[in-house]
């Protein structure tokens, strides 16, 4: 028989018993996954094709291979069965039990093996287990920007005793977190909220939304917020550790397009669309952002929609991490201090542009393009200023040009001469990750011949 179903059956721990019925009763003839590939116009899923058949009685499987192919997304225009004639192939039969199914070849997974080997469990590494970061459970109501703050403070100024600074998903970059003056009420369990009247104010505008379901609600559609122990003016979530936020943490994103993991020294709190490991450990950061470890998550870690990884807190606690010698671990401690420093030098220099193309241009959204204004060029940055001025605005005086360029290139070139640093302590990180797990120079060579979507090239 043959299926086109779901691929996630493949590895999640549900589909364990169907595999180990498979592994034990079935000869699996041929597997075609197309991963995130977007086969179905109207539907977002994962599909796979599925080849078996009933293991007779006097046979014996064991020696079989299964036939596997990896349909990337990029040859969907071409004939899937000449592909699959092409590119498939062999898989051992023995890696087909009850444990998550590797349709990766042989050279493949045995790296994959020797990565996990040559790593302890990031939890044992770090003494601790990856955070989530805070879910208030309406965000409207605890989420607030400077303004807001600004009078919360004014009418009453404790209100700056439960007013923190909070990162976002989108706010955690590579090496550093860049905090976009955004707030978060942290109004914990616990709190006396009448101590603060402002703020108790600015949260019964949301009462009927904030409310706690009733265990026994049996009416319609309920207006307030899941059931739980927690008063109506409360954040959702217990955030029993709410003091780890305080220490230096490396942060990551929940939904992952790129490898970017920071380190954050300031203490802010950060939402739902992160996590965090609560330790302030160079070695681990070089780690985590290296070439090798987005190519061993993009094989471990849970796909999202559009190819994101999901590094659910259980996987993350289990990453294998190599140990470095006390020599690479303190030449990565000096790169990786060096990378941070770099990172906030660049992001300090694209919001001082930004300023002054909001205050001399008249620019209130960048767009993606002029956030990263050093990759343009000057001709391209200009032309990317004029299309952003205000409707009506475009024109620019031979005056504006002559200051747009030599403002391009007074900010653009240290950024340059920084990105082209950063690229070469990037370089030497990835060597000693590659050393301390052991890797020889054809499998270096098999890292970047099968490198996923979005692997930092070291360029």
């Amino acid at each position: 028989m043959s299926y086109i179903v779901t691929n996630k059956w493949l590895r999640a721990g549900y589909g364990e018993p169907l595999r180990g019925y498979f592994a034990s009763e079935g000869v699996l003839e041929e597997i075609v996954d197309f991963g995130h590939a977007p086969i179905f116009e109207d539907a977002d899923v994962f599909p796979c094709i599925v080849l078996l058949r009933k293991l007779g009685r006097e046979e014996s499987d064991q020696d079989r291979g299964v036939r596997v192919v990896e349909f990337p997304r990029e040859a969907l225009n071409a004939d899937i069965a000449a592909y699959v004639e092409e590119n498939a192939h062999t898989v051992p039969k023995k890696r087909f039990g009850k444990s998550a199914w590797s349709l990766e070849t042989s050279a493949v997974d045995d790296l994959m093996e020797k990565i996990r080997q040559n790593g302890v469990p990031l939890a044992e590494f770090a003494g601790v287990k990856p955070l989530y970061g805070i879910k208030t459970g309406l965000n409207e109501a605890f989420l607030i920007d400077t303004l807001t703050k600004e009078r919360l403070v004014r009418e009453d100024p404790r209100s700056a005793e439960v007013i923190k600074p909070y990162l976002r998903g989108q706010d955690i970059k590579r090496w550093s977190p860049e905090w976009r003056g955004l707030w978060m009420i942290f109004a914990r369990r616990g709190i006396d909220v009448d101590a603060f009247p402002a703020i108790k104010r600015h949260l019964e505008q949301f009462r009927e939304r904030l409310e706690p379901k009733p265990k026994d609600w049996s009416g319609g559609r309920w207006p307030g917020r899941k059931p739980g122990p927690y008063k109506w003016y409360e954040i959702q979530d217990s955030v029993d550790y709410w003091q780890m936020f305080e220490q230096p943490k490396i942060v990551y994103q929940v939904i992952q397009f790129h490898p970017q993991y920071g380190l954050d020294m300031s203490g802010v709190l950060s939402n739902d669309k992160t996590f965090f490991v609560p330790a302030h450990d160079g070695w681990l950061l070089a780690v985590l952002n290296s070439p090798l470890i987005w190519w061993h998550n993009w094989r471990y870690l849970g796909h999202m929609k559009d190819e994101a990884l999901n590094p659910a807190g259980w996987r993350i606690e289990k990453l294998p991490i190599a140990l470095p010698t006390d020599e690479a671990r303190g030449e990565a401690e000096e790169a990786v201090g060096r990378l941070i420093s770099r990172t906030r030098s660049g992001q300090e220099a694209r919001r001082d542009t930004l300023n002054w193309l909001r205050v001399e241009f008249g620019i209130e959204k960048p767009g993606q393009k002029l956030e990263d204004f050093a990759a343009l060029g000057p001709d391209a940055f200009v032309e990317e200023v004029r299309k952003r001025r205000p409707k009506g605005e475009g024109h620019l005086t031979p005056g504006s040009l002559r200051d747009l360029k030599s403002g391009y290139a007074e900010m653009a070139d240290p950024v340059l001469q920084v990105r082209t640093e950063a690229a070469g302590l990037e370089r030497r990180l990835s060597d000693l990750v590659n050393d301390a797990y052991g890797l020889t120079d054809e499998d270096v060579d098999l890292l970047w011949k099968t490198a996923p979507p979005r692997m930092p090239r070291l360029a």
